[in-house]
């Protein structure tokens, strides 16, 4: 299997989830401090500091200190949620498209995998179709009802709150990637070819338990994936000219965003 890979944007983005956190924690600690601002003016305007006398500082005194904590709270909290949420998607030594190219090792180079190496962020491409792949890497006891992960609560969930990954919608984000590339394929091959890039969610933690209530999109643990897309091939839902095209658009693609490319395995 063929795997294009744009490690210049996941080095970028890991990047920048690292300073996004430590910008998180840095206004989270100076609306801790602004808290404090009223006392620290009060000597001032004891100690007759022409400090004291500022709009800035006087708007502050009066009560501003309470907006200024308030929204350093929930700036810090927003960048920081962005922040991990990068590090857990660029940075972790099992990246979710790492764990996915380890499932589908042994497939030929007829496949392909491409990892923000595409309009959307991951995507398989072989005989057995072109599939929108939407990720989720959380552990345990996982119900998937309405479109919408659920979880049962407990202390650990607690306690990894800022570090965890949210379920979400993960349908919906497969639906709505699946449609971004197959209206850009459309425009690369043409209105007029019979192109069906389907929806796919896959879950790649080893310890998730899925419960899968009435979904209109397959949902798979990793482990499943192999046989899964094995599975797919007896519908021939992709003729070989239309995977060539594919192909074709999506390498360019690849090529021209700066993505490497590792060399074809065999099975």
């Amino acid at each position: 299997m063929r795997i294009y890979t744009n490690n210049d944007l996941i080095i970028k983005r890991g990047k920048l989830g690292r300073r996004l956190s430590m910008a998180g924690l840095i206004i989270l600690g100076l609306g801790m401090l602004a808290s404090f601002a009223p006392g620290m003016i009060q000597k001032w305007i004891d100690g007759g500091n022409s400090l004291a006398q500022n709009p800035f500082i006087i708007w502050i005194y009066n009560g501003g200190w309470l907006y200024l904590s308030m929204g350093a709270l929930i700036l810090g909290f927003i960048l920081g949620q962005i922040g991990n949420a990068y590090m857990r998607r660029f940075l972790k030594p099992r990246r979710p498209d790492a764990v996915i190219a380890q499932a589908l090792k042994g497939f030929d180079d007829r496949n392909r995998l491409y990892v923000w190496a595409s309009p959307i962020d991951l995507v398989f491409v072989g005989p057995a179709g072109v599939f929108a792949i939407a990720t989720r890497d959380i552990a345990g006891q996982i119900t998937l009802r309405d479109g919408k992960v659920h979880t049962p609560f407990s202390f650990k969930k607690l306690l990894t709150f800022f570090g965890g990954e949210e379920g979400g919608r993960p349908l919906d984000e497969a639906k709505e990637d699946a449609e971004k590339l197959e209206q850009w394929l459309r425009k690369q091959i043409g209105e007029d070819e019979n192109i069906n890039v389907r929806p796919l969610v896959i879950f790649t933690d080893d310890n998730a338990k899925l419960n899968v209530e009435d979904v209109d999109v397959p949902v798979l643990q990793y482990k499943q994936l192999k046989s899964f897309l094995r599975g797919q091939l007896k519908s021939k839902s992709i003729n070989k000219k239309i995977l060539r095209q594919v192909i074709e658009a999506m390498d360019a693609y690849a090529e021209q965003s700066g993505a490497t490319t590792n060399a074809p395995v065999e099975p």
